[in-house]
């Protein structure tokens, strides 16, 4: 063979690529995982740290602990190199003990800290329209109640939230989060006719009032399970509609908040 020859025939070859696969290539995915779950935590705590409610600690501690205890459970290991097949050498059989029951919690009254905070909620915060009878608190039996006048919540045959009203709310669904109970939102208007062909007349405007309450309080949080609204037009007024102040003390909305824990209204109201 020539010189020619032989030097077309090494070109001719092949030369065999390099592996790229190298072991361990792979493991990026780990610290990458590491850091998305680290920064999930990160946005829980901000989130229970906005909390105001007397539990915000143990609270945050909860879900801090809840997050990273799950690190390790949420990152499925990668396989280097050849897969073990079948049991290790040295395995040991653990019996498998079954863990006991936590004993049942139970339940404390409720009632007088939800009374309580929502009247210093409204002392401390809203003072002004608390002395002018825009806003008040009252309990019975069953419920407490948060009573507010339309014209502090809507305009003039309205049913869009001012923005007070939004403040107020705010601090209400924050209160009401820590405390699983039914909530109803009644909505009262007086006796005068609606001369408005959108609304209709005044069962209309008592159901939309109320629920815009109850929109706004579970954007803000609320379990959507556990409140509706419940329009009443003006067939239970507090005073008789006998002049214009009269009726503008039985325009309003009140929040109804039972006594009692409750998972979801339904069942608390027909079961």
């Amino acid at each position: 063979m020539s010189d020619a020859e032989s030097r077309a025939s090494r070109r001719r070859k092949l030369v065999k690529p390099a592996s790229t696969s190298a072991p361990g290539k792979d493991r990026w995915i780990l610290s990458y995982a590491d850091f998305i779950t680290l920064l999930f935590a990160f946005f829980v705590a901000l989130y229970s740290l906005s909390l105001k409610n007397a539990d915000d600690e143990e609270r945050l501690k909860e879900s801090l602990q809840g997050v990273f205890d799950a690190v390790q459970k949420s990152v499925k290991p990668i396989n280097i190199g050849d897969p073990i097949v079948g049991e290790p050498a040295d395995s040991e059989l653990v019996e498998s003990i079954p863990i006991p029951e936590s004993p049942p919690v139970v339940e404390e009254d409720q009632s007088s800290a939800v009374y309580a905070l929502l009247s210093r909620l409204v002392e401390q915060q809203f003072s002004g329209l608390h002395q002018t009878g825009q806003i008040e608190v009252s309990e019975s039996a069953d419920w407490v109640s948060l009573e507010m006048k339309s014209a502090l919540l809507f305009g003039q045959g309205e049913y869009e939230l001012t923005n007070e009203a939004v403040a107020l709310l705010i601090m209400v669904a924050n209160l009401l989060q820590a405390y699983p109970s039914a909530v109803i939102v009644e909505g009262h208007t007086d006796n005068v006719p609606i001369n408005s062909q959108r609304l209709g007349n005044n069962w209309n405007l008592s159901s939309l009032r109320a629920s815009a309450v109850v929109d706004e309080l579970v954007y803000r949080g609320l379990n959507a399970e556990r409140i509706a609204p419940m329009g009443f037009s003006s067939e239970h007024p507090k005073v008789r509609n006998t002049n214009d102040f009269a009726r503008q003390q039985n325009r309003r909305v009140i929040i109804r908040i039972s006594k009692r824990r409750a998972d979801n209204l339904y069942d608390y109201l027909f079961k």
